[in-house]
């Protein structure tokens, strides 16, 4: 019997089984690599573009933080990888990839809600879980074709996204690149600190400063009607009643914006500043409302400048903003701290390890409590926060007790979220448990602090002291968010009142003073420059 040869061009190649060819591996790597990166945006997503906002409020390099960053998603990716690669091998794959379809966007969209708000505030994400789940299920089993032509049109998104994850990668890259400006400057006549918060074992310092002097302290969300007009019944606050008492009170405040980051240069410079932008060379420009084009600042265009000229000697201890780098031209003294998480959390004094490893275990809770995740991030949100305060408040004790600069400028990090303070302990709090009336009685027992070492000075007769709020409680920001607690609901039960509190307490004035009239706080610039030039100050 004669064997017939097989045409040639209806040979078929036979792939061994268990055998994949090498561009398929690569295909599914950089598919796996692109999910990981999607999955991974929102620890990293702020520093995309350069990553300003990020850079602005930092007072370290980000190196460890972007190779952690690079570090999770390829762990994320390999992991997948290793996932996927036995799972397409599979007799039952038809049925994974089914389940991949319906879980993988489901789980994507969860990861990334914050970036599309609707999805949390109106409580869609679970009625859009299942609705993408039915029409799945009914395009496999009904209509096989567009099930198809869908699953090939996610594939298709897998090349986007690869390319969407080099483009991160190749930006972390550069903003590890990125170095900060100084954290601290020290001046020539700084000396140790006297009184209560002495240094130790400290030399001879410098000879009392005999100089009138003006000190500016700004508690961050510090709100009118929650500390006087509204304030809860069972709120003591002793030592904003006693500065009260000795000081003009502003009971229509206008605030000049709802941004920290905007509203401090337009306090420092007299203008209201609607934009901003914070170049990879640590320059800061400005652009001002109803004025074209960007305006370069630096602190000869602030009051420190003006300061300076006038023959005042300057200092700032400051949160958020990074005082030292922005006007460090014009300041003496300088110090400036903010050790609030970055998205994922991570904290710039962790170990790259730490920083790696926590994103990461971070997703596992979100799968296995996800209640308990939410917790946890405000737990760590309140611990990072009680390191910043701690360290601006021994900072700022020391700058005044110093008692050499003439103006001072103070930007503390409460009441503003998270809260960090527990009344009924009296003590600061390590857990996601307290109110923003809490953190408004840890304002009052600083600025008790501080009013005792100003009082305690033989220029607090030549004191000007301004105490007040960048804008007020925001609670339409907190209202949605793990740390917001009953209490909180309670105080905010008359809604949002934007007026921030201002008292001003000028030299010598013993009586309580009030301005019901409206009030911009950017009229507090022209108290501080008349101050500096000697002039009567007028409201």
């Amino acid at each position: 019997m004669s064997v017939q040869p097989i045409p040639i061009h209806t040979a078929r190649v036979v792939r061994l089984p268990g055998r994949r060819r090498p561009l398929e591996l690569v295909k599914t790597f950089c598919q796996s690599l692109g999910l990981a990166s999607i999955l991974l945006v929102m620890n990293y997503g702020d520093l995309l573009g350069g990553g300003a906002d990020v850079r602005m409020h930092v007072p370290y390099a980000l190196t460890g933080i972007c190779m952690a960053q690079l570090a999770d998603i390829f762990l994320l990716a390999l992991l997948l990888f290793a996932v996927f690669v036995p799972l397409q091998r599979a007799r039952f794959y038809p049925f994974a990839r089914l389940a991949l379809a319906i879980l993988l966007p489901v789980y994507v969209l969860y990861r990334d809600q914050y970036l599309v708000q609707f999805a949390v505030e109106d409580g869609l994400l679970p009625f859009l879980s299942v609705l993408w789940a039915v029409l799945l299920l009914l395009l496999y089993f009904r209509f096989n074709l567009w099930y198809r032509r869908l699953m090939r049109l996610g594939d298709a998104m897998g090349v986007f996204l690869f390319v969407f994850a080099l483009c991160s990668i190749a930006q972390l890259v550069w903003v590890m690149l990125w170095r900060p400006g100084p954290q601290q400057l020290t001046a020539t006549w700084s000396g140790p600190a006297t009184g209560a918060h002495a240094v130790a074992a400290s030399t001879a310092g410098p000879q009392p400063r005999a100089h009138a002097k003006l000190v500016w302290i700004v508690f961050d969300e510090l709100s009118y009607d929650q500390v006087f007009e509204h304030r809860a019944h069972d709120l003591a606050l002793p030592n904003f009643d006693a500065l009260r008492g000795q000081s003009t009170l502003f009971t229509d405040a206008r605030p000049v914006g709802l941004k920290t980051v905007r509203i401090i240069p337009s306090l420092l410079t007299g203008h209201t500043v609607d934009d901003l932008r914070f170049g990879f060379d640590n320059r800061f420009r400005v652009h001002y409302e109803g004025v074209r084009g960007w305006h370069p600042v630096t602190g000869r265009q602030t009051v420190f400048g003006d300061a300076e000229q006038a023959g005042w000697r300057t200092a700032a201890v400051g949160w958020y903003n990074p005082y030292c780098t922005l006007y460090g031209d014009a300041l003496g003294d300088c110090y400036f701290m903010n050790l609030d998480r970055i998205d994922g959390l991570m904290s710039q004094r962790d170990s790259v390890w730490r920083n790696t490893f926590s994103p990461l275990q971070q997703m596992v809770r979100e799968v296995k409590a996800p209640a308990r995740a939410d917790r946890d991030i405000c737990t760590y949100d309140v611990r990072q926060r009680y390191k910043t305060n701690v360290d601006l408040n021994r900072e700022a004790l020391e700058e005044l007790g110093r008692d050499q600069a003439d103006l001072v400028f103070l930007h503390m990090a409460v009441p503003h979220s998270p809260n960090i303070w527990s009344r009924a302990e009296d003590d600061y709090t390590q857990f996601c448990d307290s109110s923003y009336l809490d953190n408004l009685a840890l304002a009052d027992r600083m600025l008790g602090a501080f009013l005792q070492q100003l009082e305690a000075s033989p220029r607090w007769k030549d004191t000007t002291l301004i105490v007040q709020g960048d804008h007020s409680w925001r609670m339409f920001l907190w209202d949605w968010l793990p740390a917001w607690t009953d209490e909180d609901d309670a105080a905010s039960r008359n809604g949002f009142d934007p007026r921030p509190a201002v008292l001003i307490h000028l030299p010598g004035q013993s009586r309580p003073a009030t301005d019901a009239a409206p009030w911009p706080i950017l009229n507090v610039h022209t108290v501080v420059e008349q101050t500096l030039h000697g002039q009567p100050v007028q409201y």
